[in-house]
């Protein structure tokens, strides 16, 4: 038998046949992988209190010979991030992330920097170091940043015309993947949201530094609300589908 141990971040978990869990990790060193937990459902003891949502665990895990999914062998604590599970709101918008993740990153593929990403995001939200809503905002811009597929900020991404320049009528255009000048957004409104150009500048002063950095960034109310439209637009657009846990998200602000 062959295995290997990493911290790993758990992404999402499933039931599988009446003792099992298939549970998706989100692993430092190894990308996103599956991994199943034998009779996790039927011993109370084995896993207690560990295989929970968010959490960082050491995994041991094993291979069996002829391949297959690894299983998981131990698990030990290393953040709880229990603050999270106790909050609705925050519930939601980590499971949002841990949704976009388990969908976006290949298995067994590293992502240091995501991974930090999440890491440093989850921290926050379970510390307050900033409101859940700003939280997803830095999340989700960070993200698009590190997966090469950052929206365009400094200037219409259609006539090259600076922010600075395009007054107060820009849009933010899914399609073209960027902000557009009141003159290129001129026909079909689909796939384009009025954003404001204070909004702009904080999205793009987020894209250009860590989280660590702008982690304590307080957004104006009007930011947050713009920029919320934009990236949970942008992501599913990206994503080729809008995340459930991002439907039910939707549905409670709404309420």
């Amino acid at each position: 038998m062959s295995g290997f141990s990493t911290p790993a971040i758990l992404l999402r978990r499933i039931d599988h046949g009446d003792h099992d869990l298939i549970i998706t990790f989100f692993s430092r060193e190894k990308g996103r992988i599956p991994v199943v937990a034998k009779n996790a459902k039927k011993s109370r003891k084995r896993f207690s209190g560990l295989l929970e949502p968010f959490t960082v665990l050491e995994l041991v895990c094993r291979s069996p010979k002829r391949g297959g999914m690894p299983v998981l062998q131990e698990a030990a604590m290393q953040t709880p991030f229990a603050q999270i599970r106790d909050d609705v709101v925050k519930t939601l918008y980590a499971s949002y992330w841990a949704e976009l993740l388990s969908g976006w990153l290949e298995e067994y593929r590293p992502q240091a920097k995501i991974y930090r990403l999440l890491y440093y995001a989850l921290r926050g939200l379970d510390r307050n170091l900033a409101a859940p809503a700003e939280m997803s905002i830095i999340f989700q811009v960070r993200f698009l940043t590190l997966a090469g597929l950052a929206p365009r900020m400094d200037g219409c991404v259609a006539c090259q015309t600076p922010l600075d320049r395009m007054g107060s009528s820009v849009f933010f255009d899914l399609e073209k993947g960027g902000i557009v000048c009141n003159g290129c957004a001129a026909g079909s409104n689909w796939g384009r949201l009025r954003i404001s150009p204070g909004t702009v500048k904080q999205l793009a002063w987020i894209q250009e530094n860590e989280i660590r950095t702008v982690q304590r960034l307080r957004l104006t109310g009007s930011a947050v609300k713009e920029g919320l439209l934009a990236m949970e637009a942008f992501v599913p657009y990206h994503l080729g589908r809008v995340p459930r846990s991002l439907r039910v998200l939707q549905q409670m602000r709404r309420q």
